[in-house]
Formats: structure tokens, C-alpha cells, sequence
């Protein structure tokens, strides 16, 4: 199970040739997960709309993901595709195209996943249903990105095996070293909280520290990068600490872009027999605040196409 679900409801693929110019749609029924497993190479990322459909969000964070994915995945070429810009003019007509042919099967909003190859681009767009509530995650030691910093697509492939550990109440796999310390998750950025220590101020939130995976050891996701502009906004204390500590930790969420902030309730470790299952406060001050704050910037963090 992931955090959001794909609706049973035709999806529609827009496919655009690079040098051609060319652009062709038509209804699908494969998921998104199958979408990006079909293609072999190249490189990915998945946005949404926001505001009913009128607006991507953060779309420039994933136009500049794709200019660094590029440069750093794909062979280089003349057509400047590792610059954001160029992906601006690509993407926003065949985004706003999209969106407009979709809206009949999806009155709300959507999820849009971009393949980029070598000669062609793909958007994949089916209907977003969030999880509301709080979500168990799992973690496994012993794989982690040969290139976290870079959306490519073999890393889809990938972490495969690992999604059939995807299995409800789990709704997320955390990528962990030893289980002594952690990463990210296969498909989003995970965070921990702790209180600190002799700490009694007010908003609540303050009393406690946000704890991260350092940067360069991560993708850092969209989502994440609003949440540390939030952090640093609001006055929140940013740890970038991997240890695994349950006496400490008081709360904890994975972040993505269909996700958004999404509160852990339950962190499910070991294997076989030995499988173990520890309680966290779904309602920790600092993830209420971090969640709520994500939400209520959507409209003014996105863009309209």
C-alpha cells in the first residue's frame, strides 16, 4: 500500500518527441508504478496538482531535479536538456494539456509522473487520493541508492523487491544501515523527532528538534526542502544525526509529493519471527505543525501551467 491510491479509472500518458516536436496522448489502465517500470533508462519524477488541478506544486523543485537528473544520468547533449528552463518550455504546455484532458475522469486532483529519456519525455497522469490518517513504515538494512542525489530509473527497478513488503497496515519502506542507522524511504524522505531536553517554551513545537539523514546521503525530495525552509522560518532546530534512537524519538513522518507530511504511528523492524513493532505519537506537536504548515503554503508554493 502506498500513501496514495491509484484510482481503477483510465489514466492518460502524453508522450512529446525531443526532436520532432510531436506530441500524442491516449487512455491507459496502468498504474504509475507500471508506467515507470516500463521504460529501462531514464530518468523520473512524480508531481501533483493542487487547487483542482489549476496549479502544479512546486513545480520548479522537480524542473531543476530534472535538469540535475539529467546531467547526471542521461548523455549529454546539445539541446541544453540539463537546464530547468528548457524543461519549462517542455512541460508546461504538455502539462496544462494533460491536466485539461484528464479532468473529466478526475474532478480532483491529479498525480503526474514525467519519464525523461534520451528521445522522448512521458507524463503519466492519473487521479491523487490522499491518506489522511497516520501510517506504519518498515525498516530493512542492507540496500541503499548507488546515486541518491539523481531521479533515475533504475532505482525503480530497483527497489522492487522491496515494495512487496508494501503490505497494509505498512504503507512505507525505510532504507537502513544495520537497522542502527537510517536513510530514506524507497519512495519519500523519513524524519524523526525528540524532545529536548529541559526545553519548556511556547508554541509546543519549539520544545523539539527535528531529526534528518544528512543531505548528501539522501534524495532530497521536494517536500523535504519545504520542510526545511519551514524549519528554518518558524525558529525549528534541524539535527542531522542517522543514529536510530527509540528511547529519544517522540514522533516521526515520511514526506513526499503525494504524501506531503505523513505522521508515522508505527516503525515495524527486525524480520521472520523476530519482527518488532514501535509506538510513536502520531499527534507529536512538531509533525501536527510541520503537516499543517505544508498544507497551507500548497497554494502559494505551486505554480500555475
Amino acid at each position: 500500500m502506498s500513501a496514495t491510491t491509484e484510482s481503477s479509472a483510465e489514466s492518460l500518458v502524453v508522450d512529446y518527441d525531443y526532436e520532432t516536436g510531436s506530441v500524442k496522448e491516449h487512455k491507459t489502465r496502468m498504474s504509475a508504478r507500471d508506467f515507470m517500470l516500463s521504460s529501462e533508462t531514464g530518468i523520473y519524477t512524480a508531481m501533483r496538482t493542487v487547487c483542482g488541478g489549476e496549479r502544479v506544486f512546486l513545480l520548479d523543485d522537480h524542473l531543476q531535479r530534472l535538469g540535475n537528473s539529467h546531467r547526471m544520468v542521461l548523455p549529454k547533449d546539445m539541446a541544453r536538456r540539463d537546464d530547468p528552463e528548457y524543461w519549462r518550455q517542455v512541460l508546461c504546455p504538455l502539462l496544462r494539456r494533460g491536466i485539461d484532458g484528464f479532468r473529466a475522469d478526475c474532478p480532483g486532483e491529479a498525480k503526474i509522473t514525467v519519464l525523461a529519456g534520451a528521445r522522448e519525455a512521458r507524463l503519466h497522469f492519473t487521479c491523487l487520493n490522499t491518506h489522511e490518517g497516520a501510517c506504519w513504515v518498515r525498516f530493512v538494512t542492507g540496500v541503499k541508492r548507488n546515486t541518491p542525489e539523481a531521479k533515475d530509473i533504475q532505482w525503480v527497478h530497483a527497489r522492487e523487491s522491496l515494495e512487496q513488503l508494501l503490505v497494509p497496515p505498512v504503507n512505507e519502506v525505510v532504507l537502513t544501515e544495520g537497522e542502527q542507522r537510517f536513510y530514506e524511504g524507497i519512495s519519500s524522505n523519513f524524519f524523526a523527532v525528540r524532545r529536548i531536553q529541559n526545553s519548556d517554551v511556547r508554541p509546543e513545537y519549539l520544545n523539539y528538534q527535528l531529526v534528518s539523514a544528512p543531505r548528501d546521503c539522501v534524495l532530497l525530495g521536494t517536500v523535504m526542502k519545504l520542510v526545511l525552509r519551514i524549519c528554518d522560518r518558524d525558529g525549528i532546530q534541524v539535527v542531522y544525526d542517522q543514529t536510530v534512537d527509540w528511547p529519544r524519538w517522540t514522533g516521526a513522518f515520511v514526506s513526499s509529493t503525494s504524501r506531503w507530511v505523513l505522521p508515522i504511528e508505527s516503525i515495524v523492524t527486525g524480520h521472520g519471527d523476530s519482527l518488532q513493532n514501535h509506538r510513536l505519537d502520531a499527534s507529536d506537536p512538531l509533525v501536527v505543525h510541520l503537516r499543517e504548515s505544508v498544507r497551507n503554503m500548497a497554494a502559494e508554493s505551486s505554480t500555475k501551467v
